[in-house]
C-alpha cells in the first residue's frame, strides 16, 4: 500500500513568541492527519510603534514569501497558527479569504456535543482592490502577502487562539486549537475548490 503524505500543513512559529504554544498543540495531533512546518527562528509578533511599522510589515512579507515555495504544490490547506491574550475568556478568530471555509469551520466546532464552544469569530481577509462575497462577515487586512492568503494552489486559514495569559498556554487552550484544526481539515475535505 503506498504511503501518502498529509495534504494539510500546520504552520507554527511565524512569531517566535508563539512557537511554544504551537509545539504544544502539534504534540497532540496525529502526524498522519497533517504535516507540521516549524519556523524555529520566527519574527517578532509584537506590534511596533509607528516608526517601526514599515519594517514589521516587510519582515512578515519576506518570511511568508520564503514559506510559499515550501507549501505551494505540496498542500491543499495551510493552517497558520497564532495566539494572543484575552484575559476574560478563551476565544478564537479565524482568518481566510474563503467565506465558505470560515463558516464551515466555525459551524463544525459549534456542533461538537462533547465540548462547550468558546466564541469563535470568522473574519474575511480582504484587499483594497476586491469586494464581493459575504458582506455580513467582518473584514480585515493583513501584512501577510495576498499571494499567500489568496493563492490558487491552496486554501489558507489563519487561526488566532486567545489564551488567558501569555505563554505556551494550557490544556484547554491546546484543545481549542486542535478542535479548530480538526474542524478546518474536515471542512476542507468536504468542500470542492
Amino acid at each position: 500500500m503506498p504511503v501518502t503524505s498529509p495534504r494539510t500543513v500546520l504552520l507554527i512559529g511565524v512569531h517566535r513568541e508563539e512557537l511554544a504554544f504551537g509545539e504544544a498543540v502539534a504534540q497532540g495531533i496525529d502526524p498522519g492527519t497533517l504535516a507540521v512546518l516549524r519556523i524555529p527562528a520566527g519574527i517578532s509578533g509584537v506590534r511596533p510603534t509607528q516608526n517601526g511599522a514599515f519594517y514589521y510589515a516587510t519582515h512578515h512579507q519576506e518570511l511568508y514569501l520564503q514559506i510559499l515555495p515550501l507549501v505551494r504544490g505540496r498542500y491543499d490547506l495551510v493552517l497558520d497558527l497564532h495566539c494572543g491574550v484575552n484575559e476574560p475568556a478563551r476565544c478564537a478568530d479565524l482568518f481566510a479569504a474563503d467565506p465558505e471555509l470560515l463558516d464551515c469551520t466555525r459551524a463544525a466546532l459549534a456542533e461538537d456535543p462533547e465540548s462547550p464552544t468558546p466564541k469563535v469569530r470568522p473574519i474575511l481577509l480582504a484587499s483594497g482592490t476586491r469586494s464581493g462575497l459575504a458582506p455580513t462577515l467582518p473584514r480585515a487586512h493583513t501584512v501577510i502577502p495576498e499571494v499567500f492568503w489568496r493563492n490558487p494552489g491552496f486554501r489558507y486559514l489563519g487561526l488566532e487562539c486567545f489564551l488567558l495569559q501569555l505563554g505556551a498556554g494550557e490544556a484547554a487552550d491546546w484543545d481549542l486549537a486542535r478542535r479548530l484544526i480538526g474542524a478546518a481539515v474536515a471542512c476542507a475535505r468536504g468542500q470542492p475548490r
